[in-house]
């Protein structure tokens, strides 16, 4: 297996070769796996799920290319350190059939003893939730020579909690759903910029954003408390372009921040030329929307 592998989800590099001086993680010089959009963000154990893959040259979009989908079948042990297990770099994966970049699959009916709250098989113990009370099934993706890892949220019960915990829990959970970006904007020296007439060599400030019901407020179980907490999402931006470079690689909103919109600069090149430019929203909870845009660099006349 060869290329980089890394977690797409979290933007870590889980294996795989860097140079000593890395070009920066928004600069696209290669074919890149840059993330994965499920509908719906979390499911139950069975439940069905469609995923796509944003995968990215320096040429643009790959719309067309052969994609391997396969979750990943093996628990993490105590003895690796990584997110996923080293195993599902191997054979321990279950395939999804289908090799483009869009795909549709059936959540392992396993999962939450796998990946969740459930005693697994072997000499394995539960998962421990993440922060947001969130449980993950790993899903590998492959094309053009690179490997990652997507987390799917799934749907498990809650470990361990009081009987009337889980009772409120039952009636008030609702399953994650993805955020929406709203369209790019461009700024130069404060005025509003068309996206195909950008300056050679100057200073452009981006803007996205989302709506307001997009950070959701949810209930997650602390096991300190042995009770119901309610959290809101905080959702953050990363950039990425073919040429040029940008102010920040990531930008977002902490969970107490209300704003809905972030901004970065970006320096153009110093030619004029045609740029691709990607845009992936995240929120807390594994829900994930992305945007593409041309944005044409010009001379003056």
């Amino acid at each position: 297996m060869k290329g980089a592998v890394s977690l797409v989800t979290m933007c870590l590099v889980v294996a795989g070769c860097l140079p000593a001086e890395a070009e920066r993680e928004s600069l696209v010089t290669g074919p890149r796996i840059l993330a994965v959009r499920s509908e719906p963000p979390e499911s139950k154990p069975g439940a069905s799920v469609a995923y796509e893959a944003l995968v990215v040259t320096p040429d643009g979009d790959l719309q067309g290319t052969a994609v391997g989908w396969a979750f990943c079948a093996a628990p993490k042990p105590l003895t690796e350190n990584g997110s996923v297990s080293t195993a599902c770099l191997g054979d321990a994966v279950r395939p999804i059939v289908g090799a483009s970049v869009t795909v549709t699959a059936t959540t392992p009916t396993d999962t939450c003893s796998l990946f969740g709250p459930e005693t697994p098989p072997g000499d394995f113990r539960p998962r421990d939730p993440d922060a947001t009370g969130g449980f993950y099934q790993p899903i590998r993706v492959e094309a053009t020579g690179q490997t990652a890892f997507v987390l799917g949220r799934i749907t498990c019960n809650l470990p361990n909690p009081p009987l009337d915990v889980a009772v409120e829990f039952a009636e008030r959970r609702a399953p994650n759903r993805n955020p929406t970006l709203v369209p790019l904007r461009a700024f130069v020296n404060g005025a509003p910029t068309s996206l195909d007439a950008l300056p050679v060599g100057g200073d452009v400030r981006f803007e996205v954003g989302w709506s307001a019901d997009d950070a959701e407020v949810y209930p997650a179980f602390d096991p300190k408390m042995q009770a119901l907490v309610d959290q809101r999402e905080a959702l953050r931006v990363s950039w990425y372009a073919t040429a040029g470079s940008f102010e920040s690689d990531v930008a977002g909103r902490s969970s107490e921040d209300l704003a809905t919109t972030v901004s970065n600069g970006w320096r153009t090149p110093d030619e004029a030329s045609r740029v691709f430019l990607w845009v992936v929203l995240r929120d807390g909870r594994g829900g994930t929307d992305f945007a593409r845009y041309t944005l044409d660099v010009k001379s003056p006349p």
